[in-house]
């Protein structure tokens, strides 16, 4: 079990007359995104640091995903290409109809029914390749599995983490890696959409949650920046200032199974 504790709440609706649009929203239309093109080269760096970050932060979301799905048959796969092929397009059309083979080779059935995490990278020559997590993964030669892939090389390990608790983490960091030379407007991460996800509850209070006989496995604390929204000003854009918040970080081992 994870919880934040915020010292400022979160708001996502502005005022009771713009109850329909979310502190995103506003920041979206407010804020006249220049293409990645159009950006100075400083820009761009800056871009693409904030996509970093994004990406890091995603990396607490599968985390979660490979917490809650993994089991003593999750496996980790690296697919390559021969060919030096540096169009995403096309390698995702490649990866996409894998899988339906994959899957129809395992089961005999065209319903989805292979669970796993994919991303995709950048060799060092510009082909791209694929990780990808299994989880509850049948047995299958590497052989069969070349001659359904068709395109490169495949590589198939098992997963072994000695700490239950931190696997999830442990993981990710292969999905992680290298992000900052991601091409900035591809999707990096693809799951299956039959995969289980953590339960998120919401909700406000002026105290502390009580912790008592809880084991409590790791603690931290940490400031973020939150837009405050002001009125819209002459020109019809709306002034936005931000405010630092603090946000305490607890992970409760809930149980040892």
């Amino acid at each position: 079990m994870e919880i934040y504790q915020y010292e400022i709440p979160v708001v996502t609706k502005v005022n009771e007359n713009e109850t329909s649009k979310s502190n995103h929203e506003f920041l979206t239309e407010d804020i006249k995104r220049k293409s990645f093109e159009e950006m100075s080269v400083s820009e761009q760096s800056e871009s693409l640091k904030r996509k970093q970050k994004h990406y890091e932060s995603m990396r607490w979301e599968i985390a979660r995903i490979i917490d809650c799905n993994f089991d003593n048959r999750t496996k980790f796969m690296t697919l390559t290409f021969k060919v030096n092929e540096q169009d995403i397009a096309v390698t995702n059309l490649e990866f996409n109809k894998f899988i339906k083979r994959l899957n129809y080779t395992l089961y005999k059935e065209k319903k989805q029914r292979l669970k796993y995490l994919a991303v995709w990278e950048k060799q060092k020559r510009g082909a791209i390749h694929y990780h990808v997590i299994f989880f509850n993964f049948p047995f299958i030669k590497i052989k069969d599995l070349q001659t359904i892939w068709g395109h490169g090389f495949v590589k198939l390990n098992k997963i072994d983490v000695d700490s239950q608790e931190n696997r999830g983490r442990y993981v990710s960091k292969y999905f992680s890696k290298d992000l900052e030379v991601r091409e900035h407007k591809k999707k990096a991460f693809f799951k299956s959409q039959n995969l289980k996800t953590p339960i998120v509850k919401k909700f406000s209070s002026t105290t502390e949650m009580d912790l008592t006989n809880k084991n409590v496995i790791y603690t931290n604390e940490y400031t973020q920046k939150v837009p405050i929204f002001k009125a819209y000003s002459d020109n019809g854009s709306r002034n936005i200032d931000f405010e630092d918040r603090t946000v305490k970080y607890i992970k409760v081992l809930k149980r040892s199974d």
